[in-house]
């Protein structure tokens, strides 16, 4: 059975949040307590100012009149003004807390945190669900910060005019208490379930937002139109809305019945009250100025009250949705975050995260081209019944360029995100000059690895900071016209307007270009060639390219593989015959290893392949 990791408490998040808070924002020390008493006091104010008025009346006294309701309504305002000045100091303090401290957090976490974490759909979820706790004022620990201060001013507020209601009678005060018991009750009753069901509104929101972004991307506009697919694409939003319409309207009947309990509960409290004052009044007992400040006193105690079972339901409902947060920050990486109270950092700097000692691998170790050796591996994807790679054993030397074949679904990728430390192997080692990645050093191993997925796409930023990888400032510009021109990009970067300085799509200036296939593959070959990784790694790298414009790619590559040691992955086979020895994969095992023409003449797997292929290319027998 899976184990369930404990859930941090109410008061625990309270704590974090808070400390987060004061850590940054040290005046908040001097702000809260005065913004306390200021709350409490400026109602007392207002019910003050009506009795006042309603005694000066009574009295016909119209100078003593003029000048208490004068001095009240001064004070209230500068009591106001001070309110609202000193809480919108308090809300930004509360917005960049969670901006910087939590949201800078959760950026961090699902940029370095392992990419198998990311690839797992309920991983996905979990991030979905982390980053909604972040999304607004509302929710999560800017909600906490809300709330509690909320809270605190209630307490105050109840301990102080409850004290008054108490020798009015006791029973105004035994009423008003079961409103605010009754209220407790049936929101805790609408935040269990909106808990158990948060998970089912995340995969919702989750799948209304990929329709969204696919119906408002350039990319998938095309197939859209030219394959008729807005009418299923409505139907496919309509229906999700709907489902998301269904489920909200279930938690929100749930939300109605608090209301309804604390509408008949003030019918109640105000007849009672309207009834013992009035007697007293009658009685002689209470004067009309002494009635009105009382009937205050008890609406502001009312609102204490029912403040506070708000309050408390909406702490518990912010602190459900920070164990969100935790759920995804808490996902366990080999390169990833640990810290206190929500404050993350990465704990992976300078191989502190090996498992066993680095002092044996030098920085000349790592400077060359590597040996690669596979040692037993097998891997298998989490959830998955099937082993996607069984037992391989095979070493890569040093220099030695190695071309990875097979037919679909083998398991080719696979062995590429492991070579490049993006997966963990569930078998065996993966070994760099003798020592394990662990040993090496993921971070370390990865700054001498550079790698071309067939699936990635350049990031909307300059072609310079493409291909650089980095900040403007660190650029080498240089370096940056090496690459392009190496990977046969040069040329058309130079005709443009902008140059290097030119954007990848309009998204973030609107002189930005968009690539054809093949050009965007020589965009992320340049960024491969700036990186300069002494492993080199190509993940099918000419698959937009036709034969003869590939042909003349891999001459580049077959010069850039140069004194380092290279893995090439790819469907055409005519185009491995330039690496020194060739991988057939078959179904998560190597079949074949040898040079093109040791396996050529095995007369198997890959000499079939092979020829099926090259009658595409064949004609008149050349």
């Amino acid at each position: 059975m899976e184990k369930v990791e404990k859930k941090n408490t109410m008061l625990k998040n309270i704590g974090i949040v808070m400390r987060a808070w004061l850590k940054r924002y040290p005046s908040a020390w001097i702000l809260l307590p005065i913004f306390i008493v200021l709350r409490i006091v400026s109602p007392f104010l207002g019910t003050l100012l009506s009795s006042s008025a309603v005694g000066a009346i009574s009295k016909g006294d119209v100078k003593s009149f003029l000048l208490i309701i004068g001095g009240i309504l001064i004070v209230s305002s500068v009591f106001s003004g001070a309110i609202n000045i000193i809480g919108t100091f308090l809300q930004v303090h509360r917005i960049y807390t969670r901006l910087n401290v939590f949201a800078g957090g959760l950026f961090k976490k699902a940029l370095h945190t392992d990419y198998q974490n990311i690839e797992l759909h309920k991983n996905q979820t979990l991030m979905e669900k982390g980053a909604n706790a972040l999304a607004s004022n509302y929710a999560g620990p800017e909600e906490i910060m809300t709330q509690t201060l909320n809270i605190l001013v209630v307490l105050f507020g109840i301990v102080s005019y409850g004290s008054v209601i108490f020798l009015i009678d006791w029973k105004i005060l035994v009423v008003v208490l079961c409103m605010f018991a009754g209220n407790l009750i049936l929101q805790s009753m609408a935040i269990k379930y909106t808990d158990k069901h948060r998970g089912e509104g995340a995969e919702y929101w989750r799948k209304r937002k990929y329709i969204k972004e696919k119906s408002l991307n350039i990319g998938a506009g095309k197939d859209i139109r030219i394959y008729q697919l807005k009418g299923w694409f409505h139907e496919v939003l309509c229906d999700i809305t709907e489902k998301l319409r269904k489920y909200d309207s279930k938690r929100e009947w749930r939300w109605y019945l608090p209301t309804i309990s604390d509408a008949s509960f003030n019918f109640l409290r105000d007849f009672l009250a309207y009834a013992i004052l009035i007697r007293r009044v009658l009685n002689g007992e209470l004067d009309l100025a002494g009635f009105t400040m009382y009937l205050g006193l008890i609406g502001s105690f009312s609102s204490w009250i029912y403040g506070l079972s708000g309050n408390f339901n909406g702490l518990r409902k912010a602190s459900h949705e920070f164990n969100d947060y935790f759920d995804f920050i808490g996902l366990k990486d080999d390169v990833g975050f640990v810290g206190k109270n929500g404050e993350w950092k990465l704990f992976e700097d300078d191989n502190k995260n090996s498992k066993t000692s680095t002092d044996s691998v030098t920085d000349a170790q790592l400077d060359s081209a590597p040996e690669i050796t596979f040692r037993n591996v097998g891997f298998t994807y989490e959830g998955s019944s099937r082993t996607t790679l069984k037992d391989l054993n095979f070493t890569i030397h040093k220099g030695e360029k190695i071309a990875l074949v097979g037919n679909n679904g083998a398991g080719k990728t696979t062995i590429v995100k492991l070579l490049s430390g993006l997966y963990r192997q569930t078998e065996g080692d993966i070994l760099v000059n003798g020592k394990t990645i662990n040993e090496v050093g993921l971070l370390r191993y990865q700054d001498n690895v550079s790698v071309l997925f067939q699936d990635t796409n350049p990031l909307s930023f300059s072609i310079e900071e493409n291909v650089a990888g980095c900040e403007k400032e660190k650029i080498d510009n240089k370096k940056v016209w090496e690459s392009l021109d190496k990977a046969g990009l040069g040329e058309k970067i130079k005709s443009l307007k902008n140059k290097e300085k030119t954007y990848i799509t309009q998204n973030l200036d609107e002189e930005g270009i968009l690539l054809s296939g093949g050009e965007t593959q020589k965009l992320l070959l340049a960024k491969a060639l700036y990186k300069n990784g002494n492993l080199l790694i190509l993940d099918e790298p000419t698959s937009a390219l036709d034969p003869i414009a590939e042909s003349k790619i891999y001459e580049e590559y077959n010069q850039m593989a140069k004194n380092k040691t290279a893995l090439f992955i790819s469907h055409r086979l005519a185009s491995t015959k330039f690496c020194d020895r060739i991988m057939f994969l078959d179904n998560g095992k190597i079949v074949e290893f040898g040079t093109h023409e040791e396996l050529m003449a095995k007369d198997g797997k890959y000499k079939e392949m092979f020829e099926i292929q090259s009658q595409y290319y064949v004609s008149k027998g050349e």
